[in-house]
This record gives structure tokens, C-alpha cells and sequence, in this order.
């Protein structure tokens, strides 16, 4: 049986863990808004469409990537708060004035991209992902199909 200052620390392991998973959440999507000012910045400085592809296909790559880590952060949130919460019961934290209407997260759905309904943080990073992957899309074909300048 672990002692209650075992339980205390890897609680607050697991706590920093979920803190450093979320940081690196937002961070993939702090890299694809750079990328996208970046794209917008190289076509209005060289107004070239390879340079536009060769940028845009690189954000392309980098939005699904985003949305993997994301989904895969997820589950790992789940697998965190799953720990937490089997810790907080063996520290009898969940009296019902205490701790007793917090629960685990839900898995995505990919639904829930387009549920509005539906509002948490991991859930509108993912949809920022795939704002700028539509973004990022809809921006090289417009170039290929108009190739004017900008």
C-alpha cells in the first residue's frame, strides 16, 4: 500500500505531466500559425506560386500532424485524469462537497469537429488545426487558379 506522501507526489507527477502535454498542444499550433504568417509573408514578398506550394504543402503537413498529436494528447489527458482521479479516491478527496462532480474527459469524436454544441480546450485546438489546414488549402488553390499577384 502506498504511504499518503507517495500518492501526494504522483499526483502532483501526473498533474505536471497534463500541464507539459497541454503546453506542447498548444505549442504545434503556435508552429502552424507561424507558418501561416510565414506563407502569407513569402507570397507577398517573392509572389511566387512555388514558393506558395513549397510553403503551403510544409503547413499542409504540419496541420495533419497537429491533428494527430492532438487526438493523441487526448487520450493521453484521458489516461492522466484516469490517474488522478483513481489517486484523488485513495486520498478520499471525492466527499460530496469536495471533489465528488468532476470527471474524466470524453474521447473525441470526430463529430464534435463540427458540434458546436460541444466546447473544451483540446476540442477548439482541433479545430484551429483544421481551420488552417482548410485555410492553407483553399489559399495554394486560389493562387494556382487566379495566379496573380498579391
Amino acid at each position: 500500500m502506498a504511504s499518503e506522501q507517495t500518492l501526494h507526489q504522483q499526483l502532483q507527477i501526473e498533474w505536471q505531466d497534463h500541464i507539459q502535454t497541454r503546453m506542447q498542444t498548444w505549442k504545434t499550433l503556435e508552429i502552424e500559425a507561424a507558418l501561416v504568417l510565414g506563407l502569407i509573408g513569402a507570397d507577398l514578398k517573392f509572389d511566387n506560386i512555388f514558393v506558395v506550394i513549397i510553403i503551403g504543402i510544409i503547413l499542409i503537413l504540419s496541420s495533419i500532424s497537429g491533428i494527430a498529436i492532438t487526438a493523441h494528447h487526448r487520450k493521453a489527458q484521458i489516461r492522466k485524469f484516469t490517474h488522478i482521479d483513481r489517486i484523488e479516491e485513495k486520498l478520499e478527496l471525492h466527499a460530496d462537497d469536495l471533489l465528488s462532480n468532476v470527471h474524466v474527459p470524453s474521447e473525441f469524436r470526430w463529430f464534435d469537429v463540427i458540434n458546436f454544441k460541444k466546447v473544451n480546450t483540446p476540442l477548439f485546438i482541433l479545430r484551429m488545426h483544421f481551420a488552417i489546414l482548410s485555410f492553407t488549402a483553399i489559399y495554394i488553390l486560389a493562387r494556382l487558379a487566379l495566379n496573380i499577384p498579391i
